[in-house]
């Protein structure tokens, strides 16, 4: 297994999200709301198998980011979960078989305090998101000394608070949401109270308020620092990459030889992005 830390997005969407992260010789799931044969093939084209992961992260509990065949492929390896304390007590009560995750001490908090599995120490954060519990977003530390990278993730959320933004600050890459373009949310024909939640700031954000919030970042960090920007969870009906990316054009005009931006998909992984 490559030493460098690298993210690798395996699925990212309202259909299932997954996030794999690698550092020295730890692999991470932020999220896993894809099918356990889709987890199992993505570590395979990682050169490792199920036992080789070493943690899933839960950002919140919406069955897209933590599913039943997660709990399966969780018990099978003996894979700890780590998701806020009131995330784990609506699992418990809503997904098939969490209780025997949280029998088998593979259900664990993650909260005010930072928690470390091998070469990857997670921080967790609130993002706003109506889901049930509480929505979280990380900051993955990888590795150690001056090969020590970081990885901020919030997928899901409706609005970028002002207290959230330091924990973007000079992270190597940033994977951030970047649901859906306006004109095609309010075309699409959905009911109009549904339009209302997801533009609404416990909702998605949008490609533009997607744009704003990394221009923030990419402005507030240190010249060179952020290098990567993966945007998440597009929605497959009411957005497409090139508006995603096209939203971001101002920073990659102007950042373009330091900060690479990546659209990630919903049916495809990728791409593998070394740290």
């Amino acid at each position: 297994m490559p030493a460098q830390a690298y993210i690798y997005p395996l699925a990212s969407g309202s259909l299932g999200n997954a996030l794999l992260v690698g550092a020295g010789g730890t692999r991470v799931l932020v999220d896993a709301g894809i099918p356990r044969r889709r987890l199992t093939a993505a570590l395979a084209e990682d050169g490792a198998g199920p036992a080789d992961l070493d943690a899933v992260f839960v950002t919140h509990t919406h069955g897209d980011h933590f599913c039943s065949a997660a709990v399966g492929f969780c018990l099978a390896a003996n894979v700890p979960v780590y998701a806020a304390a009131e995330n784990l007590d609506h699992l418990a009560r809503s997904v098939t078989g969490f209780v025997k995750l949280e029998r088998a001490g593979l259900a664990r908090p993650i909260d005010g305090e930072a928690v470390t599995v091998g070469d990857v120490t997670a921080e967790a954060f609130p993002v706003p998101h109506d889901s049930p519990g509480t929505c979280q977003g990380f900051r993955l530390t990888l590795g150690r000394g001056r090969a020590r990278r970081t990885v901020t993730v919030a997928t899901d959320l409706g609005h970028l608070p002002a207290d959230a933004v330091p924990h973007f600050l000079d992270a190597t890459a940033v994977v951030l949401e970047s649901n859906h373009d306006p004109d095609l949310l309010w075309s699409s024909g959905r009911p109009v109270d549904l339009i209302e939640r997801i533009a609404g700031p416990n909702g998605h954000l949008s490609n533009e308020a997607s744009a704003e919030a990394v221009a923030e970042i990419v402005g507030r960090s240190h010249p060179g620092r952020v290098r990567h920007i993966v945007l998440a969870h597009l929605s497959r009906d009411c957005n497409r990459p090139e508006l995603a990316l096209e939203a971001q054009g101002f920073l990659a005009r102007r950042q373009g030889r330091t900060v690479r931006i990546f659209a990630a998909g919903q049916y495809h992984a990728g791409p593998r992005i070394p740290l």
